[in-house]
């Protein structure tokens, strides 16, 4: 195996997970056809790796690649990350992609701390009044009270969010707002949904006309990827204590329920089990049942990795078209007819397989 570029001559790296080919950070591999590629990271060139020294590591990566719970793939080619960062590229016929909970899981759990601050202070709020209607009597709660109402009526007009949208323009969303966000199913929309926000007004007086143009007084309508953007940063703020092992395990199940992250929108908007019975009339995600909206935080983020991945997909495989031509003439060149015989009978054997 190669310990640098053929190319560029950079170093391709180390990995601690496969145990025949230690050099190399990005594998890609065609186990049909018996191919295998290091790939390199500094100048994105596809290695050939030697005759010889491909069969171990392909039927090695094949195994890692199916033991991996992350992992994207289209048509022609798959994607996987190993443990130790290493990447796999399985040319072919990839597997059905699969995400798994436990990304997510680990997100959700490190805001949980959140949940025990948030409740400590609203018991210390409860309890203020008492001490200090006892230490100054009864002006003191008095004058919490109006305090408190005064921060509550700023925080309606504060900024908590600022979304950018098509055209220059931002939409502004307060913490009350953010409260009052409505999923909604919309059949105009291809995705099937839409995202109705109250918004603060604009004091850019360019960015004001083109919010008025586009939405009738503070109601906003967002479908789209307008819409994408503003629910990852929507549901973050709905979900501020993330999610306890049970309620991620359930968000899960909700993403099976709906067959995907590219469905889950679509038809959570629509459906009227998705709220506690007495909010059933409401449409607000912060309505939802807490492992619903855990779930719909899991499926935007998945449906923007996907779409990063795609791309990056989308490259490889231009990649392994142009590498699979050179890597064909390369294997004529140096095998003997009589084990390009035996390879044509282990490839026809693994295509029964």
């Amino acid at each position: 195996m190669y310990s640098t570029c053929l190319f560029c001559h950079a170093p391709l790296g180390r990995n601690t997970t496969l145990e025949y080919s230690p050099h190399g950070r990005r594998f890609a591999f065609d186990r049909t056809r018996g191919r295998l590629w290091v790939i390199c990271r500094t100048c994105h060139r596809w290695n050939l790796t030697p005759f010889e020294d491909r069969w171990e590591i392909i039927d090695e990566c094949e195994r890692r690649f199916r033991a991996t719970q992350v992992r994207l793939s289209t048509d022609n080619i798959g994607l996987a990350r190993l443990g130790d960062g290493t990447d796999l590229v399985r040319v072919g016929q990839p597997l059905r992609p699969e995400f798994a909970a436990w990304r997510y899981g680990r997100a959700f759990l490190s805001r949980r701390p959140l949940r025990a601050i948030h409740t400590l202070g609203g018991a210390g709020l409860l309890a203020a009044p008492v001490f200090l209607g006892a230490l100054f009597g009864p002006v003191a709660p008095l004058a919490l009270a109006g305090a408190a109402a005064v921060g509550a009526w700023r925080l309606t007009r504060r900024v908590a969010v600022s979304i950018d949208l098509s055209g220059a323009a931002e939409l502004r969303l307060s913490t009350s707002q953010i409260q009052g966000a409505e999923l909604i199913p919309d059949g105009a929309s291809p995705d099937g949904w839409a995202l109705l926000l109250d918004h603060l007004e604009d004091p850019n007086p360019l960015r004001r006309i083109g919010l008025s143009q586009r939405f009738a007084a503070e109601r906003a309508v967002l479908t789209g990827l307008e819409a994408r953007a503003a629910v990852t940063f929507v549901l973050p703020r709905l979900n501020p204590a993330g999610g306890s092992p049970g309620e991620v395990a359930e968000a899960v199940r909700w993403l099976e329920a709906v067959r995907g992250s590219d469905r889950a929108f679509a038809t959570i908007a629509r459906s009227h089990h998705v709220r506690p019975t007495l909010d059933s009339h409401k449409a607000t995600l912060a309505s939802m049942h807490t492992e619903v909206r855990l779930a719909l935080e899991m499926a935007v983020h998945e449906e923007e990795e996907q779409r990063l991945l795609r791309g990056e997909l989308s490259i490889l495989e231009r990649a392994w078209q142009r590498e699979e031509r050179l890597a064909a003439i390369a294997d004529r060149l140096t095998v003997p007819e009589g084990v390009e015989r035996q390879l044509a009978d282990l490839r026809l054997a693994a295509r029964r397989d």
